[in-house]
């Protein structure tokens, strides 16, 4: 029996999942979470063979999800079941090492073939996926020169994804795991590296780049004529309309 901890946000959505996991015998959920901050804990409590997470979550994303839960547990697998549509996502969640992704626009029954194919460990990437990691693959590579100019660790894209989202330096310390002092140092490289004078700049130019995911949770980044500017209990889709 292959045990299984499902993150979403969206009550409806888990209570779908819930719904076509029990039709399959080799397959039983163990937890649930609607936060990726709880979900982190309750993968370390529940020790579930497969997580099946969005990619967008309240307090901590896919990418600093599957980071954490595989550096303290390698053999957990994690499916990410969201709506990707930038290869920069993609690229970032096959660097923090899931291992199976299946977009929403599937079939039902790609979520089965998915945790099969992790039951039999190998991976699972939906055609979708695949034509994006081969365009990835693809795409001319920036010189190493453009590289270096911008390029942001992986622990410093996590926290420009916090900081996008609001986490203030104390916040993204406990969501990482780390102390104040370095998380301090982590924000102010990113700052630093992307030449940013503010969170909005920072906000922006990380969008720009590719770096991080347009932040869906407050405070969120409304383009403005002369720049930008935050606002606070706004999606960034709702600042925008």
């Amino acid at each position: 029996m292959l045990k299984i901890l499902l993150v979403d946000s969206y009550d409806i959505v888990r209570c779908g999942l819930k719904a076509l996991l029990r039709s399959a015998s080799n397959f039983v959920i163990c937890g649930e979470s609607a936060d990726g901050i709880d979900a982190i804990r309750k993968a370390h409590e529940l020790h579930p063979d497969v997580i099946i997470t969005d990619f967008r979550l309240p307090s901590a994303n896919g990418i600093i999800l599957t980071r954490r839960v595989l550096k303290a547990h390698p053999e957990q697998k994690v499916l990410i079941f969201a709506s990707i549509e930038s290869q920069a996502d993609v690229r970032a969640l096959l660097r923090a090492g899931v291992q199976g992704l299946v977009s929403r626009s599937e079939p039902a029954e790609e979520i089965l073939n998915a945790l099969e194919a992790l039951q039999g460990n190998r991976t699972y990437f939906t055609s979708a996926v695949q034509s994006s990691i081969i365009a990835e693959f693809l795409r001319p590579k920036a010189s190493p020169a453009t590289e270096k100019g911008c390029r942001l660790t992986l622990r410093q894209q996590e926290v420009a994804q916090l900081l996008a989202e609001g986490k203030v330096t104390k916040e993204i310390a406990t969501i990482l795991g780390t102390t104040f002092k370095t998380a301090a140092t982590h924000r102010a490289n990113v700052m630093r590296k992307l030449g940013a004078h503010n969170l909005a700049q920072m906000t922006m130019q990380a969008i720009t780049q590719g770096i991080i995911d347009v932040p869906l949770y407050q405070p969120s980044l409304q383009v403005i004529e002369g720049g930008a500017r935050l606002t606070t209990r706004a999606s960034f889709a709702e600042a925008a309309a």
